[in-house]
């Protein structure tokens, strides 16, 4: 676990072990399509101070992405349980080939860095499928390609969601991904979409202020002017 001194040590003075090469943390894919062992590349910040990304050496979901809010939400997931019995973590967002862990304000990193990874290290597993309330059909472009604006008002709800997803995955989601977050959509009232922040994004003082406002924009631009956004 020395790589995980050497960013303490970067990041709060606290002083490294011998340094190891990274590329021992590099793994060949199996057969499925997944390294056997997972292992942390790097940690990265976000515009949350709060938050943090641990990015892992292959991708460690196969579609879409998961999120534990709490520990109870947690439980029956090895990774999720171990994080939560950290003192001080609050969330864990999963996507694409990084870890997400969001703290309490009251905790400082430097008490919690090194354990998040090497719990990371030890628990990590590929999963699967991603969160139920995700949409999983239709490729986004595909969705798109059949998609006229003026269409939008005449849509039911459940076409409306599957569109706003869409536009989300090509245009919003990449974005927030490299901030450590994404966002879910809840659903559809009249003109009102209401969204749900993920990772990194569900305490960015930013999420609701600046993001919120592009994000609703951007709809408004892209299928009706209608539209607002509101988070919760």
């Amino acid at each position: 676990m020395s790589k995980f001194r050497n960013w303490l040590e970067e990041w709060f003075g606290i002083p490294a072990e011998e340094n190891v090469d990274d590329t021992s943390a590099l793994k060949n894919p199996s057969a499925s399509g997944h390294v056997d062992k997972f292992h942390v590349l790097r940690v990265q910040p976000t515009p949350n101070p709060n938050a943090f990304q641990f990015v892992i050496n292959a991708q460690i979901i196969a579609n879409g992405s998961k999120t534990f809010t709490n520990a109870d939400v947690a439980k029956g997931d090895p990774l999720a349980e171990a994080l939560f019995q950290i003192y001080g973590v609050e969330s864990i967002y999963i996507y694409e080939s990084f870890i997400t862990i969001t703290k309490s304000e009251t905790i400082g990193w430097h008490t919690v860095f090194e354990k998040i990874g090497e719990t990371i290290e030890e628990k990590a597993q590929y999963y699967h499928t991603a969160d139920e309330n995700e949409i999983a059909q239709n490729k986004p472009e595909m969705v798109l390609d059949k998609f006229h604006k003026e269409d939008f008002p005449n849509c039911d709800v459940k076409e409306k969601i599957l569109i706003i997803e869409a536009v989300l995955d090509q245009a919003i989601r990449p974005a927030l991904a490299n901030d450590g977050g994404g966002v879910e959509v809840l659903g559809i009232e009249g003109n009102v979409i209401n969204v749900h922040y993920q990772g990194a994004c569900g305490t960015c003082p930013s999420s609701t202020t600046g993001t919120l406002s592009y994000i609703e924009t951007f709809l408004k631009d892209t299928l009706h002017r209608d539209l607002s956004v509101v988070a919760k």
